[in-house]
């Protein structure tokens, strides 16, 4: 009998600790591995950021549209329903983003940092800095 209590007790220790890791926020500054599709997409920033399509800066941003969407993000935007599909991408060398081109359109697992959106040209809630790329599947 006393035997079962005691499973009976592990179980629902591991039942919580489960819980409450899944529950766990990611948080700006925390080091992550995302899986997605990566993609090169046009936003337009100033002077009308999309008022005049003509005569606004074009901007090719690198997304990467995710496998899973993210559950929670401490302190992002979530006020737009699909906050979490996509994530910006930032790389520190420009010459990551000539070196990566062939990943357009491929399957990927992406490391890096969580950073939140500051500005107009961070055209995503959560953008991944410092992005390291795998291809998933190889």
């Amino acid at each position: 009998m006393l035997k079962e209590i005691w499973k009976s007790i592990l179980f629902f220790i591991i039942v919580l600790s489960s819980f409450s890791a899944s529950a766990t926020c990611l948080k700006e500054g925390d080091k992550v591995s995302l899986t997605g599709v990566v993609s090169e997409k046009l936003y337009y920033g100033p002077p009308g950021w999309g008022e005049d399509k003509a005569n606004d800066e074009k901007l090719h941003e690198w997304i990467l549209h995710l496998k899973q969407p993210l559950t929670c993000v401490t302190d992002a935007d979530t006020d737009n329903q699909n906050w979490n599909q996509d994530v910006q991408l930032i790389m520190r060398d420009s010459n990551d983003y000539k070196a990566n081109k062939s990943l357009l359109g491929k399957s990927v697992s992406i490391d890096g940092v969580i950073f939140l959106a500051e500005t107009g040209y961070h055209m995503t809630p959560v953008l991944l800095d410092d992005a390291k790329f795998e291809v998933v599947g190889k």
